[in-house]
């Protein structure tokens, strides 16, 4: 048996007038919302935390961060995932909707595809996976370390240089194939790790080690994130997931 604590938050942040990200809990659906709640998951379980952005400068980010997520929360309600073939059946669900999204965008004449990013963890069936596409990110906080567990899908991330851009070349829609990557986490945890799944609306404003040092010393991380990402410009959404691990 595998308890979580759980905190979600995704707000539209202080200067954007709208808000592209959102969250899933378990199938819980937040925009401009809060939730915490406890969950208890054994070797039946079907539960995920998964955040999705949608894409900065391209029309109608919000519909595809909406539309990608209720998708897959559909696909896990119809039963469609199995034991034995899931990482291939979620990379083939999101390329699916990505493929839809981009039809979608053709049909509607749009300049910029829309599009959006994924990244959290699903699990299913006494296993846990990891799910990446895009720069949205899922960290492992280990007292007092705090490590990326996704690689960055943009110029900057893949080269390991920190003055190339910023450019995405991979996410769901936005002209793009949609590759997902999936990879077993199911050993990656043990008792008081947190996990921690957001969108660039807090990486790209708080550095790795304010995060670890709010992860260490705050009695509310996820509040104090939100409102550090805020002072230090809040110009993008932001969207956090917090999960503590009580096994």
């Amino acid at each position: 048996m595998t308890k979580l604590e759980i905190t979600a938050l995704c707000d539209k942040g202080p200067v954007r007038d709208n808000n592209e990200d959102m969250v899933s809990v378990g199938g819980i659906l937040l925009r401009d919302n809060k939730l915490s709640l406890p969950v208890e998951l054994d070797e039946e379980s079907v539960f995920h935390l998964l955040v999705s952005d949608g894409m900065g400068g391209h029309e109608h980010g919000e519909r595809a961060s909406e539309m990608l997520l209720q998708h897959l929360i559909n696909c896990f309600q119809q039963k469609i995932f199995t034991p034995d073939k899931i990482e291939d059946q979620l990379r083939e669900q999101v390329e699916l909707l990505s493929n839809e999204l981009n039809n979608m965008a053709l049909q509607e004449n749009q300049m910029r595809p829309m599009g959006c990013t994924l990244t959290g963890i699903v699990w299913f069936a006494g296993k846990a996976y990891l799910l990446n596409a895009g720069d949205s990110r899922t960290y492992r906080y280990r007292n007092p370390y705090l490590r990326q567990l996704t690689q960055d899908q943009t110029e900057r991330g893949l080269s390991g240089n920190p003055d190339d851009s910023k450019l995405l070349f991979n996410c769901v829609g936005g002209g793009s194939l949609g590759h997902l990557v999936v990879e077993e986490v199911t050993d990656s945890f043990i008792n008081d790790d947190i996990l921690l799944v957001c969108s660039d609306g807090i990486s790209d404003l708080v550095d790795d080690a304010i995060i670890e040092q709010i992860l260490t010393d705050s009695d509310d991380p996820a509040t104090e994130i939100y409102q550090k990402a805020c002072e230090n410009g809040g110009f993008d959404n932001i969207s956090i997931i917090l999960a503590t691990f009580k096994k």
